[in-house]
């Protein structure tokens, strides 16, 4: 073969793998960003780069330096003089993330600039790897792949395997194309190169490092920042503030348990810009007791912005819900106007979220959003939400449409969701009280809706209520005794009845906004709400709001909040009806067994029954369980790699003591070399037979089939003359396989070699422990 098919085909060669492994480092990146529809121009960018690196090689070496030179004079230029240019907008990306902005939207917003610039530095990583020592470079490859994983990408595995090919192909041109690679240069060339800048660094180091320490106080500052915020962002573990309604005097039994007549504070909370109703949630509380709820779920947290946590993230806010014919998304905004815990009042469908300086987001598994430190008088955030809240004309419509189609089913949740007391038996009262209320109705969203319309229809709002007795259930005394409440009575009805008919809900505790035509509106204590989230199959969390409006019981709309002002009056009887579906309204206590139990000992002590919880709760850690055949795959593939380097024959000769094993190595190396080639040696032919029919072929067997058949049939050892012909013939006829070929012969004597070791390894241990285990001698003899 001439010198310059060769030569093209080794550039070409070089050319694909870098492009190969540009891509490979960069595809698990943006599927773990959510960038999956950018996969084709990754590699078109990657392709491209790596023509443009391809190409530089093969200029002359004394005008090389102009290419770099007029590459950073046009980057330059374009940067400051073409505002669309790629260049430019980096420089925009960049001054983005020092204003502030969020990581994520920023790299959706420039990614058409940024991918171009991150192939070609990946290109040059993938060159640099390919200039690489073996047991360097397979690492380094390894690295940023584990860092992704662990970073969160592991959506879909398929984004891996085109690096895991780079690493055998990788392995095959560092170690058998050395004179195809363009960029190699000499190692001592490239070590005095490397000495000489380590030198440079070190003292320039040292000349510009002061005598005395000297700080900047603009400048230590901004260290101090950015130290914080690290911490913030990697190292949150300090104990937080949780928002509750009993802040704002909703709950006057304190410990003892919800109900109570208010104390409400008019205090200005904070203050929100929309122009529509709004639900914004604080905590959300999963576990019922019988007096109280109490979350169970939140003792792990996540950063909002980590990418390894972003499929949760999708999963807890519903991203991916509905999937068809979703609402329109909302802007909304809110500057905090007191100092208040360090929960952050958003709704459930947050789509977007832009925090304000120091602040640091994070969630937990109840999809509660809070930052690090408590937030204070003048703070501020904004969002984007799609709002889904039943009752009104474009949920029922989208749920009608969802029930109509394709069945849907439940995704694996929490148990707390659907689970109640204990005292709370299947045929007790106010499961009877729910499946009355569901009738035939088999639609979870109607199920669910007719508990809300009959909450609102046949109970009444009010604040004037009674301490609820201690050791009945709360549910129980608002249904069937008190008959009215505020939101907490009705949230937690709703909750109760919703959960009795195997729907997974829970209790919700925030502010409700009501801008009434202006374009922001001053929340104060009067604003907090309680309200209902069920889960819908298809269309995810769904607001149920069951409390009932001042002054009317029929809220057909379901889109009345509670009053704004202080409500206490006292409903007539008449808005009050008994409950339809049951027999008894008022049943007295000792009727009721099931429904108003003495609730157990743990239960008089809320605080102390979620510190249990969390540990019981590891097999249900939304983060993904590793997947240990992955691990399995990756020490596979590593056995692969190394049989691949320890069955090459100039490496197996190493380990050989007597030259007729030597001798033997190469001649079946040989024989597999010319296999290769088409020329396999038959089954009757000897040795010297076979070197006279293939003494056509440039390389000369007959002195090498000389010496193996003395060896076999005379028993006459091989000289090192013949020794080295043998290896020089080896390798010379090795070089000349195509590349394909090459793969595929290194590939069947590593896999020969595993099947080796797979079928002697248990005789080879077997006669190790007999070696290590004492033996007896017996000798001959009577007595």
């Amino acid at each position: 073969m001439s010198r310059l098919p060769r030569s093209i085909k080794g550039h070409t060669f070089t050319f694909l793998l870098t492009a190969l492994i540009a891509w490979s480092l960069v595809l698990p990146l943006l599927f773990a960003l959510h960038l999956k529809q950018e996969t084709l121009m990754a590699l078109i960018y990657a392709l491209l780069a790596s023509g443009v690196i391809t190409l530089y090689s093969l200029i002359p070496r004394r005008v090389r330096f102009l290419v770099p030179l007029g590459v950073i004079v046009g980057t330059v230029a374009s940067a400051l003089l073409l505002k669309g240019s790629i260049p430019a907008r980096v420089m925009s990306f960049a001054r983005s993330l020092a204003s502030g902005a969020a990581l994520t939207p920023a790299l959706t917003l420039y990614m058409n600039a940024l991918l171009p610039v991150l192939l070609l530095l990946l290109v040059l990583f993938a060159r640099l790897l390919m200039e690489g020592d073996p047991s360097f470079t397979l690492p380094l490859m390894v690295t940023p792949m584990l860092m992704l994983w662990f970073l969160g990408a592991r959506e879909d595995i398929k984004v891996f395997l085109p690096a895991a090919l780079c690493l055998p192909l990788l392995y095959i041109y560092i170690t058998h194309l050395p004179e195809e690679r363009p960029l190699t240069a000499r190692p001592k060339t490239l070590l005095i190169r490397a000495l000489a800048i380590a030198l440079a660094l070190v003292f320039l180091a040292f000349a510009l490092t002061p005598q005395e320490r000297q700080t900047i106080p603009k400048a230590e500052q901004m260290a101090d920042d950015l130290r914080r915020y690290i911490e913030d962002l990697f190292f949150f573990t300090a104990s937080r503030n949780m928002f509750t309604l009993r802040s704002q005097g909703y709950q006057p039994m304190g410990e003892k348990g919800l109900g109570g007549k208010p104390d409400i504070s008019w205090t200005p909370v904070l203050n929100v810009r929309t122009t529509e109703r709004l639900y914004l949630r604080g905590t959300v509380l999963d576990t019922y007791t019988g007096r109280s709820w109490y979350d169970s779920l939140s003792n792990q947290r996540f950063g909002w912005l980590s990418p390894r946590y972003a499929g949760l993230r999708t999963s807890l806010f519903n991203e991916d819900l509905p999937q068809t014919e979703r609402v329109e998304s909302r802007q909304a905004a809110i500057t905090m106007l007191s100092d208040m815990p360090s929960t952050l009042f958003i709704p459930q469908r947050l789509r977007e979220l832009t925090l304000g300086p120091n602040m640091v987001g994070y969630f937990n598994a109840s999809s509660e959003m809070f930052i690090t430190r408590d937030l204070k008088n003048g703070d501020s955030y904004s969002f984007r939400y799609e709002p889904y809240v039943a009752g009104e004309s474009r949920t029922d419509v989208l749920a009608r449409k969802l029930s109509s189609g394709v069945p849907q089913t439940l995704p694996d949740l929490a148990p707390e969701y659907t689970t109640l007391p204990k005292h709370l038996q299947p045929d007790g009262i106010i499961a009877e009280l729910a499946r009355k209320i569901v009738g035939q109705e088999t639609n979870p969203y109607q199920q669910a809706q007719a508990i809300k319309n009959y909450l609102k229809t046949n109970y009444a709002y009010t604040t004037d209520v009674p301490l609820a007795p201690e050791k009945q259930d709360f549910a129980a005394h608002f249904l069937f005794d008190l008959k009215g409440g505020y939101c907490t009575y009705f949230a937690t009805a709703m909750t109760v009845l919703s959960r009795s008919v195997g729907l997974p809900a829970r209790y919700v505790e925030g502010f409700l906004a009501l801008p009434e035509g202006s374009d922001s509106v001053t929340l104060t204590g009067m604003n907090a709400h309680a309200w209902t989230e069920i889960y819908i199959a298809g269309l995810g969390w769904v607001i149920f709001d069951a409390t009932a409006t001042d002054g009317s019981t029929q809220n057909e709309g379901g889109d009345q909040p509670p009053p704004p002002q202080p409500p206490s009056p006292s409903p007539s009887p008449s808005p009050t009806p008994s409950p339809e579906p049951s027999e008894e309204p008022s049943p007295k206590p000792e009727e009721q067994p099931q429904s108003t139990p003495t609730p157990p000992p743990e239960e008089e002590a809320p605080t102390e029954e979620p510190a249990q919880t969390p540990d019981e709760r590891h097999e249900k850690t939304p983060d993904k369980p590793f997947p240990w055949w992955i691990l399995l795959l990756i020490l596979a593939l590593g056995l692969f790699i190394w049989r691949l380097i320890e069955e090459d024959p100039l490496r197996r000769e190493r380990k050989l003591r007597k030259p007729e094993q030597v001798l033997h190595l190469y001649w079946s190396s040989l024989l597999a070399v010319m296999k290769a080639k088409g020329q396999a040696m038959n089954a009757q032919e000897t040795p010297l037979s076979y070197a006279y029919r293939v003494s056509h072929q440039p390389a000369n067997l007959l002195p090498i089939a000389s010496a193996q058949s003395a060896m076999v049939y005379g028993h006459r050892k091989p000289n090192q003359e013949i020794l080295s012909l043998a290896r020089e013939t080896y390798k010379a006829q090795f070089t000349q396989l195509p590349l394909h070929k090459k793969a595929w012969l290194m590939a069947a004597r590593a896999a020969s070699g595993v099947w080796w070791m797979a079928r002697h390894l248990p005789t080879v241990l077997l006669k190790k422990i007999r070696q290590l285990m004492p033996t007896r001698r017996w000798r001959g003899g009577t007595g």
